[in-house]
């Protein structure tokens, strides 16, 4: 099972950045509008993010822990990575110049290396964070 982990800093308290992604139903942090549709509340909830015509990513909330500001999601259609299985979690802590967003997953590669999946998704988890920053900032 693979296994990639990227922490982004956030000049933010912990519980602003927490406060923006525990929605999961609010995409405002991803740029440009984004189309978005969801499929009930609260864990066992899924959002389907409208990359483009043809491409359709679910997602489906699994758990959402306030005290420990951490969040479970999985992707079982539409993973925008070459990956089986894959399962994440976000998790959010106080720092002394803001807070941590840690996000993190496990997978099955597939067709292509683990450390290649790997780099995949560190590098669109960079992204994503840094979007998270900038809108929390």
């Amino acid at each position: 099972m693979g296994r990639a982990t990227v922490t982004q800093a956030m000049n933010a308290p912990a519980d602003a950045v927490w406060q923006l992604i525990s929605d999961f139903g609010d995409t405002s942090w991803m740029p440009g509008g984004t189309p978005v549709e969801l499929e009930g509340e609260g864990p066992g909830m899924a959002r389907i993010i409208v990359a483009g015509p043809d491409t359709r990513i679910r997602e489906q909330l699994e758990s959402l822990d306030p005290a420990s500001r951490t969040l479970v999601y999985t992707i079982p259609e539409g993973v925008p990575f070459p990956v089986t299985g894959y399962r994440s979690t976000m998790v959010v802590e106080p720092t002394d110049e803001g807070s941590n967003l840690t996000w993190s997953c496990e997978f099955e590669a597939d067709g292509v290396s683990e450390a290649e999946a790997q780099a995949a998704i560190e590098q669109m988890y960079g992204v994503m964070a840094g979007w998270v920053r900038d809108r929390v900032v």
